[in-house]
């Protein structure tokens, strides 16, 4: 999707005044590509040697030269074991750093290029994204996106494998962008991207922070060193960042970046731009807009409050992008939610949503705008599970907002990876109140979860069906099946329509 165009650099033009020593005779090589992973290495390639959190790239350095690496990026004391090999060393204390840096040198730098927007936050990236590009690709300005669900680089839009890629696939994408005739690239940046240092050598003209919320505690440690990392973004932003100002962390967001802010809140305006949503109802949301482009008011057609604050940041982005007011709200009227973020599920009478909520603060927020909205004498069955090797601490908390905020609910398995789910499931009722414990169906099998809910479910009532959203399989310990709630939904309806 991404061809690796010609380009001419040398490894010491590569490093020329970064923190890196080279050792070697070849420092005059050119190289023909920069990469992580030793089965990506070609004649010529530059092997950066980092160390990851489950493998340690020193490992693959043999593979890597035996492939015809030219030079190999790594720390002082795996140099020390290079010595007696025949091939150029570039030594460094922080090879991820380096290695960015190095990356997007070798593609010509792409990120300053674009206006690039960068969005983080534990809830919201993915929609906040899917809004700018669809606004300013509305307005007639070309706009490639790397993100959750797809990478867009302006031609070809490939379904996405990581939140965000590695370093050597950003500056390739980037560059890939650039040359399409992008003007404007927007990225979701996850936590994980910002804490090894993915996006640090990137220009970002405009960050975006959503919320921050319980989640990847497992990797982080602690929620201080989670939001740290999410700060780690509004070090690279020269010029706007746009923040939720009604989210705890925010201030600490705000105080530490040099670029202008743009606070951002829901129904108060002591902010730089707010929303006041007037009316909401199963298929959108009628609200208006208020900030430095004055009053936008229109039908939002996307259900709930959090999509409300995400529609808001997206427009101060667009804004700020020079998209006048009128394109604006034109292109709002028409966004249409992202695969899987409360998509709705369209075949017979009842009202189903399938929504990527995998954490208690994501799905207590989307819970609660469904309920809003729920037809009279309507029920809220819910549908959900914690995945497997990820954040234990949340599932006692989701288990106890799904069963206090739905009026059914399906306890279920969410990519159990290599754990039981029926463990999994006993930690995620451990959080239920006792008094509510007899609405929670407990059913491990998702397919039959989702099944039940809608057989259960009246034309009135709504289903909900949290955790997986877009995506298209079900990882279990010793296999990955296709799986997709939206299809399975839809076979149930249908199933359903038919026997009755």
């Amino acid at each position: 999707m991404y061809p690796v165009t010609a380009r001419m650099h040398t490894l010491q033009a590569l490093i020329e005044g970064l923190d890196a020593r080279i050792e070697g005779e070849q420092f005059a090589s050119s190289v023909s590509s920069v990469v992580q992973h030793s089965e990506r290495v070609i004649s010529g390639s530059l092997f950066i040697a980092r160390s990851g959190v489950r493998r340690d790239g020193a490992a693959f350095i043999d593979d890597a030269i035996s492939k015809g690496a030219v030079g190999i990026v790594c720390t002082p004391d795996v140099a020390t074991t290079l010595r007696h090999k025949n091939i150029t060393v570039i030594e460094t204390c922080d090879p991820c750093k380096i290695g960015a840096i190095i990356a997007e040198r070798f593609h010509g730098n792409p990120s300053s290029k674009l206006k690039l927007v960068g969005v983080t936050g534990t809830n919201g990236k993915t929609t906040i994204a899917w809004i700018i590009r669809h606004l300013v690709s509305s307005s007639g300005i070309k706009c490639g996106m790397l993100g959750t669900i797809v990478c867009d680089d302006g031609v070809a839009t490939d379904t996405s494998t990581l939140t965000t890629p590695s370093f050597c696939d950003i500056g390739l994408i980037l560059h890939s962008m650039v040359d399409n005739g992008c003007k404007v690239a927007v990225m979701e940046c996850s936590s994980h991207a910002l804490d090894q240092g993915r996006v640090a050598a990137l220009d970002f003209n405009i960050g975006v922070f959503s919320n921050l919320s319980g989640d990847h505690l497992d990797y982080h440690g602690s929620a201080d060193s989670y939001l740290q990392a999410k700060m780690r973004l509004f070090d690279l932003v020269s010029e706007t960042a746009i923040i939720n100002m009604d989210d705890p962390a925010s201030w600490s967001v705000a105080d530490c970046t040099s670029a202008k802010v743009i606070s951002c809140r829901i129904e108060s305006d002591a902010s730089s731009a707010w929303v006041e949503i007037l009316e909401e109802k199963i298929d959108g949301s009628h609200i208006r807009l208020h900030g430095a482009w004055g009053i936008i008011e229109l039908n939002l057609p996307l259900l709930g409050r959090h999509n409300a604050i995400n529609a808001l940041q997206a427009v101060a982005v667009a804004f700020s992008l020079g998209i006048s007011k009128e394109a604006i709200a034109d292109a709002l009227t028409t966004v249409l939610a992202p695969p899987g973020r409360l998509e709705r599920v369209h075949a017979g009478k009842t009202a189903v949503f399938v929504d990527f909520a995998h954490t208690d603060d994501a799905l207590e927020q989307m819970l609660w705008s469904v309920r809003h909205v729920l037809p009279e004498g309507g029920k809220l069955h819910v549908v959900f599970g914690c995945g497997g090797d990820r954040d234990v601490s949340k599932r006692p908390r989701m288990g106890r907002i799904a069963s206090t905020v739905g009026d059914v609910v399906y306890a279920t398995s969410d990519n159990p990876r290599s754990e039981n789910p029926e463990s999994i499931l006993d930690q995620v009722l451990s959080g239920v109140p006792k008094d509510r414990i007899a609405k929670v169906h407990r059913i491990a099998d998702r397919e039959c979860a989702i099944q039940t809910a809608i057989q259960a479910a009246r034309s009135c009532d709504v289903v909900v069906i949290a955790g997986k959203g877009h995506e298209k399989n079900q990882i279990l310990k010793d296999r990955v099946i296709p799986f997709d709630d939206v299809q399975i939904a839809t076979d149930a309806i249908e199933n359903r329509e038919i026997m009755v």
